[in-house]
């Protein structure tokens, strides 16, 4: 079932631009294509371990990763991590080179005491929503995956891209919004397709979903791999 999508979701897509229970929602893929691309698996270990001390926060990622870029502003913390090089936030995407053709990255970003309206909009607007429903307008499609649990917090897995009505440049990200109702902490992680080959023929939709589910496993590691320290 469709529904318009909120403006505020339209945003979403277009920006980004104790042991923690392990994630048990089961993605719900797209539509299905007659010829999908053949995308390597990656299921490399998380052996790399990054913390903030100040955030009391941290998580593990693949040993073979590039990062973590940190950027820091009052309460809110942003790491961005990938299988290819990562820059500092800010960097234009004219300075920023790719070496790695069809790399995926994963940016996670935690905001304590979250007092942006935007979020609680959108995380609601999530959860009012049933596992494989999308909502649709002219530009934005939002899918959610499922609902899951990461110690004190609670939130969703989606999927986010362009409608088919869309004329912009590809947009086609995994996301997670996890929120912890007690201190009002709020959480967002995001993996997306970097550098992407689209070869002759080729619908760019299915290409991104393809890198996405090759990095799936990677993804819910990661994830699953954070922990607080109050």
């Amino acid at each position: 079932m469709k529904k318009n999508l909120p403006l505020f979701l339209f945003a979403l897509m277009l920006m980004m631009s104790a042991c923690a229970p392990q994630i048990t929602a089961t993605p719900m893929p797209l539509p299905a294509v007659t010829e999908e691309p053949q995308m390597p698996a990656t299921e490399a270990p998380a052996e790399k371990t990054y913390t903030n001390g100040a955030f009391g926060f941290g998580f593990q990622f693949p040993s073979t990763w590039f990062g973590p870029e940190e950027y820091i502003s009052d309460q809110e913390l942003r790491v961005e991590i990938g299988s290819d090089r990562v820059y500092p936030y800010g960097t234009s995407p004219e300075e920023r080179i790719y070496e790695l053709k069809n790399s995926y990255n994963v940016v996670i970003q935690y905001s304590q005491n979250n007092q942006n309206q935007y979020w609680t909009d959108t995380y609601q607007a999530l959860l009012a929503m049933q596992d494989g429903e999308s909502l649709s307008g002219d530009r934005g499609l939002v899918i959610r995956v499922g609902q899951l649990s990461l110690g004190d917090f609670e939130g969703v897995e989606y999927i986010s891209t362009l409608s088919d009505t869309a004329q912009t440049e590809p947009v086609y990200a995994r996301q997670v919004i996890l929120y912890n109702t007690q201190t009002n902490d709020l959480l967002s992680i995001m993996g997306q397709p970097i550098n992407v080959e689209i070869g002759d023929g080729a619908n760019w939709r299915d290409v991104y979903r393809a890198i996405d589910e090759a990095n799936l496993a990677v993804f819910h590691q990661i994830v699953n791999s954070i922990r607080w320290s109050y």
